[in-house]
């Protein structure tokens, strides 16, 4: 059986910014950063041929694994993005053959073949899936400031929008739940905390979510 490609684009979510995981073989300097790539024979389960590469770099069981549907897509390759929460998922460094590093999403060097390429298309996917579907809402705590929730889309989607005009977008989608509870800072300040309403949107249609930031 001919060997199948597996290219994986891993964001990341740190604190209001967005990442990618690169890695490149311990060859020199000169030796450019890739995505997360190997190769595989048996490709009877392809999920679970991805995260089986994935977690050669760290734990990666519980990642939500989403298949590309381009660009320039073969019988002969698989691609695949996914996004994570940085501080909840372990990677591993230090490798004596490989060499891992999160990047800003807006510092990303050029890379190996056509990586520049499938990295912007999975942006634009993840882009379209935040706004889309309550994805979002797995990269942070159960229990999150509207500021946590206006960071991550910023991060993620890059707008540009007051929290006024935000919180109000936001909870006329009716998909938040607000709680009792206050987060409290070490300057003593108190944010009010909210939840996702899982069960309301499971009862919404398409165009009830779709975010027009």
């Amino acid at each position: 059986m001919n060997e199948v490609t597996i290219d994986c684009v891993v964001f990341g979510y740190d604190n209001g910014n967005l990442k990618v995981l690169l890695s490149r073989e311990n060859k020199g300097v000169g030796t450019k950063w890739g995505l997360i790539s190997g190769t595989v024979k048996d490709v009877k389960n392809a999920d679970a041929a991805v995260l089986n590469l994935l977690n050669e770099f760290g734990n990666f069981e519980n990642a939500s694994l989403k298949q590309l549907t381009g660009p320039a897509g073969n019988s002969q390759t698989l691609r695949y993005y996914t996004v994570i929460n940085i501080e909840e998922h372990r990677v591993k460094f230090g490798r004596v053959d490989l060499y891992q590093r999160w990047f800003m999403i807006t510092e990303v060097p050029d890379l190996i073949q056509d990586h520049n390429l499938i990295l912007d298309y999975s942006l634009y996917q993840l882009e379209s899936f935040v706004r889309e579907s309550p994805a979002g809402f797995n990269l942070l705590p159960e229990k999150f400031t509207m500021t946590e929730l206006m960071n991550l889309y910023k991060g993620i989607l890059g707008i540009e929008a007051d929290k006024e005009s935000f919180s109000r977008k936001f909870l006329k989608k009716k998909v938040l739940v607000p709680l009792k509870e206050k987060k409290e800072y070490v300057s003593k300040e108190a944010d009010k905390l909210y939840k996702f309403n899982a069960a309301f949107y499971e009862k919404t249609t398409f165009s009830d979510f779709v975010l027009d930031f």
